[in-house]
């Protein structure tokens, strides 16, 4: 009851006095706000206290009448109940603003009239639409709109009575705090009303196919609510992620499948490059390799593209592993090279990644042992010796995933021609030998002459002797081939029993057709007796010095003695 209610009550109250004109007619209870369903009965109070006068009621200013089946209420109720019941409530008929007013009974009153209050005949609203701009989007219909762009949706209850209560939903969560809701009347019916929600929202990606619900809350309903659903289609340019760059090396022969995920609505189209290839590589979400070459190794780049825009581009390296392969070795089978000149030895080979290289020589027969000469691709030879001769391979090896790869190209001989050339750094050759009297000397030179040598003999002083031969104590062997060293030889020579004057120079003179080479070698004989002499020699200085020690130790003692008996000496006394 507001505030003029209250007062009017109050000042009718107060001159319902006894011992005044009489008693006056006030209300006891008022008219109030009703809504009602149609075809259902409702009950407007009105209770007057001291009622004189007749009951009547007025809907929207005009008198209503006592109508059976529709209007019912006491003209003179003995206990004041100046009710009114309505049957069948209709929204045409009896929607509108009712006041109860009870006539006056002398002309010292005035006539009794309430407020007016409102009976709402409730009518059910057509379920809600939802409209963009003024398209409407039917139930279940997909909803398009541009991510990040604000977007204004409206919600419309028509021809309801009162206005429905919108509230927004989207995926059940409710954002009507986004809204703002206006109630119009309903041109279209009269009495209705139409209730209007303005959705203001700015959708993202991430609301692509969620679902937006509109609810309208009416007590009309059967079920008291009704809605429509729409589901979002969220428009947005892709972004992308690349798949399937495998955690170890990849291998050639293995399988491998690049992927280029696209994000996107509408649908992108993928695009595929390559570094080092012009134009398009492909225009699938995948590339495959099955197997994959080496030759596959690149740059590869993906991006997507649709009708809202273009995403950036992401790259791959894909770096295609492989053992090494050996393309070309340079000369081959075999090369010939004069002595003292330069040569080289190429390997050329392939390999992911890059092989090291060696150049191996074949040393010795059984066991075999291969000596490294360089860790080079090329093998530079600046001066050629007969050590070089001999055959030679080239290893290229890489590691994979920890696996150690090497591979062995097939071999090349070096062929060393020139004069002959005495092996003073491969061999132990010696240039001063010692040897005791009446022992044998042997005198080894070892040297290589590719052509063979045409003539070797050894010289000493005036005397030549040629290999092959012996005299006295003098025996020059033939030269014998060096095992596994071609074109290599041993000389030897042999003095039985040497003496004294055999300490000599004694010389090999190695000649074929392309030079003469000749080596030196100083023989020293050791006389016994010199020996013997000097161990002699050695003794007697070691006695000399025994007794030189020996002298002075007694000549120490003697002197240490004589100056005891000078000490103790008296002098007789005088007499």
């Amino acid at each position: 009851m507001d505030f003029s209610l209250f007062v009017l009550l109050w000042i009718t109250s107060a001159l319902n006095v006894e011992g005044g004109v009489g008693f006056l007619q006030v209300f006891d209870t008022l008219p109030q706000d009703r809504e009602v369903n149609p075809g259902e009965l409702i009950v407007i109070p009105c209770k007057v206290r001291n009622r004189k006068g007749e009951c009547a009621w007025l809907k929207d200013g005009v008198v209503v009448g006592k109508i059976p089946g529709k209007y019912t209420f006491n003209r003179e109720p003995d206990d004041g109940d100046c009710g009114i019941t309505i049957t069948n409530t209709q929204l045409e008929d009896d929607d509108g603003l009712w006041q109860c007013q009870v006539t006056q009974a002398s002309l010292q009153e005035l006539t009794l009239t309430s407020p007016e209050v409102k009976l709402t005949v409730r009518e059910a609203p057509y379920p809600p639409i939802i409209e963009d701009t003024t398209i409407q989007i039917g139930q279940g219909d997909p909803f398009t709109a541009r991510a990040n762009e604000p977007k204004r949706l409206h919600c419309i209850a028509r021809k309801g009575n009162p206005s429905a209560t919108l509230k927004w939903f989207l995926n059940d969560v409710e954002i009507t705090t986004y809204v703002n809701q206006t109630n119009i009347r309903d041109l279209e019916k009269r009495k209705t009303w139409q209730a209007v929600s303005a959705l203001d929202m700015t959708f993202t990606k991430e609301d692509n196919h969620k679902m937006l619900k509109c609810v309208a809350i009416h007590d009309a309903y059967d079920t008291k609510a009704k809605d429509i659903t729409v589901q979002l289609e969220i428009l947005y340019p892709p972004e992308i992620s690349l798949e399937g760059k495998p955690k170890e090396e990849i291998i050639e022969g293995m399988s491998l499948i690049l992927r280029c995920r696209a994000d996107a609505n509408p649908k992108a189209n993928i695009i595929w490059r390559k570094s080092g290839h012009s134009g398009i590589y492909d225009i699938k979400d995948h590339i495959e390799f099955n197997p994959i070459r080496r030759t596959d190794s690149g740059v590869y780049s993906c991006s997507a593209k649709n009708d809202i825009g273009q995403s950036q581009e992401m790259e791959i390296t894909v770096d295609v592993k492989y053992k090494p392969k050996i393309n070309h070795v340079y000369p081959s089978p075999r090369t010939t090279v004069s002595l003292y000149q330069s040569t080289r030895l190429v390997c050329e080979a392939e390999g992911n990644p890059a092989p090291k290289y060696s150049w191996l020589q074949r040393i010795g027969g059984d066991p075999v042992i291969w000596q490294e000469r360089t860790n080079n691709a090329t093998f530079y030879i600046n001066n050629v010796t007969y050590s070089y001769q001999g055959i030679y391979l080239c290893q290229a090896s890489n590691t994979i995933n920890g696996i150690f790869n090497t591979l062995k190209s097939e071999e090349i001989f070096l062929d060393v021609i020139g004069p002959p050339q005495i092996l003073v750094d491969s061999f132990p050759v010696t240039s001063h030998l010692v040897v005791d009297k009446d022992e044998n000397a042997v005198i080894v030179v070892l040297f290589c002459s590719d052509p063979e040598p045409r003539q070797t003999f050894w010289e000493w002083e005036t005397f030549r002797m040629d290999t092959n031969s012996n005299t006295g104590r003098h025996a020059a062997e033939d030269i014998q081939r060096i095992p596994n060293q071609d074109d290599c030889y041993e000389a030897k020579l042999t003095i039985h029993s040497v003496e004294g004057g055999d300490s000599k120079t004694y010389t090999l003179v190695v000649e074929n057709e392309k030079g003469r080479e000749t080596f030196s070698v100083a023989l020293e004989v050791r006389e016994p007796f010199l020996l013997t002499m000097m161990i002699g020699g050695a003794i007697i200085i070691v006695l000399v010095l025994i007794c030189l020690i020996a002298l002075l130790i007694c000549l120490f003692k003697r002197e240490k003695c004589c100056f005891s008996h000078s000490s103790g000496f008296k002098p007789a006394p005088e007499r």
